[in-house]
């Protein structure tokens, strides 16, 4: 043998070992993801494997989808190497998982541009954190029992009482969250024109159940608005009020009660009646949550429903009967926008759908639109993950068709 030859060996053993190992690694990241992809199928209110497997892909898809990718191609390289039968499992399962995440994410896309809006893979590859430089102001709009209820202010740039202007509510279970806790949305909503108000409202605890008390807040927080908003550059003749989760009921329950004139301010001041409501995944139905959500640990439905509501369901109908948006339908409530993700456990879709379905055929001009394989708050992760860009986006259409954009 020749020095060369010699010279070599080390060189291709050590090459041969080098792409084994990356192969290896190959297949062990397929496997990971399609484990994420046969999640997505999966029923997320009976299953933790569907419930981990359909919160990811609103934010991560387009970097799985780029890692399967990457995994084909480094496959081919190894099969050419010489690393052929490990090179061959690798491909085939990262081909495999390509073409899950491809269907998956590009799913998610597809029903965004279908409903309007507009999600870019390329965008959502550089995640931004949701929460910015907070609100220009805070002000207090409410002091109850020595808790000061706040109101987080995102300044637009039109002139005095012309923008139109967004209250929003924000979720938690009625339990946690705060008025800033989706700080980017809010001011990206405030650079395309529309002046935000972000409200506080009292969250129940072991001592005190909120069922009667976030109303109330949210009533003052909307009369403060009304009285306040000119100030600020905003018609409230034109208001829009927007709320996720737990925020999405309060938002349906105050704009269907005011237009039918059910609700009284305790804060002595008139109420507004918003020209359109915008939720995402709202707890309209309190029974369905306690029933049926799925027990993430820690946030489990059944204990979020006790402690809003004081007690076990059964026991309380009149308070059931109370916060379900159910009770506060009828034709003469504004027209309303409802996303869901198709794959929540937490808020079952199901029960979000047949609130839709009973809404419109009691006259109100509700669109529902789905997200697939998305879970409860598949848009809080990032700013401008695909699932958020088709929050935003989808909302930006909808409230231009409603005549109420900047």
């Amino acid at each position: 043998m020749s020095t060369d030859q010699e010279m070599n060996v080390p060189n291709r053993y050590f090459g041969w070992w080098l792409w084994t190992i990356v192969a290896i690694t190959v297949i062990v990241l397929a496997l990971g993801v399609l484990v994420l992809v046969t999640g997505a199928f999966r029923d997320s209110e009976r299953s933790l494997h569907g419930t981990i497997g359909s919160s990811l892909w609103t934010t991560v898809g387009p970097h799985l989808l780029l890692l399967c990718v990457i995994g084909v191609v480094v496959s081919v390289l190894g099969y050419r190497y010489g690393v052929k039968r490990v090179s061959s499992v690798a491909f085939a399962l990262s081909t495999a998982a390509m073409l899950g995440s491809a269907f998956i994410t590009f799913s998610i896309v597809s029903a965004t541009s279908s409903a309007g809006g507009s999600a870019s893979l390329l965008s959502g590859l550089w995640l931004k954190p949701m929460v910015g430089e907070g609100p220009d102001q805070q002000w207090v709009f409410s002091e109850v029992e020595g808790e000061a209820l706040q109101v987080a202010i995102y300044n637009t740039e039109s002139s005095v009482g012309d923008a139109p202007v967004l209250m929003y509510i924000h979720g938690g279970g009625f339990k946690v969250g705060s008025n800033v806790e989706t700080d980017a949305d809010l001011r990206w909503f405030a650079e395309q024109g529309w002046l935000v108000f972000s409200v506080d409202y009292r969250l129940w605890s072991n001592e005190v159940a909120t069922w009667d008390l976030a109303s109330v807040d949210i009533a003052c927080a909307a009369a403060w608005v009304a009285a306040n908003a000119a100030r600020f550059g905003g018609d409230i003749e034109r208001l829009v009020v927007l709320g996720d989760s737990a925020g999405g009921n309060l938002a349906i329950n105050y704009a269907y009660a005011v237009a039918q004139d059910q609700l009284q301010s305790d804060c002595g001041d008139s109420l507004p009646a918003p020209e359109a409501v915008v939720v995402q995944y709202p707890a309209v139905d309190p029974i369905a949550i306690y029933e049926h959500g799925y027990p993430v640990p820690g946030f489990e439905p059944k204990m979020l429903v006790i402690g809003y509501l004081g007690g076990e369901p059964q026991d309380y109908p009149e308070r059931v009967s109370a916060v379900s948006s159910y009770t506060y339908i009828s034709e003469k409530a504004p027209p309303t926008l409802i996303i869901s993700p198709e794959k929540d456990g937490l808020v079952p879709s199901w029960s979000v759908v047949h609130f839709a379905d009973s809404a419109q055929a009691a006259g109100v001009a509700v669109e529902l639109v789905k997200i697939p394989f998305a879970n409860h708050v598949y848009n809080q992760i990032a700013f401008n993950s695909i699932g958020n860009q088709a929050r935003l986006s989808i909302t930006r259409r909808y409230l231009a068709e409603q005549g109420l954009l900047p």
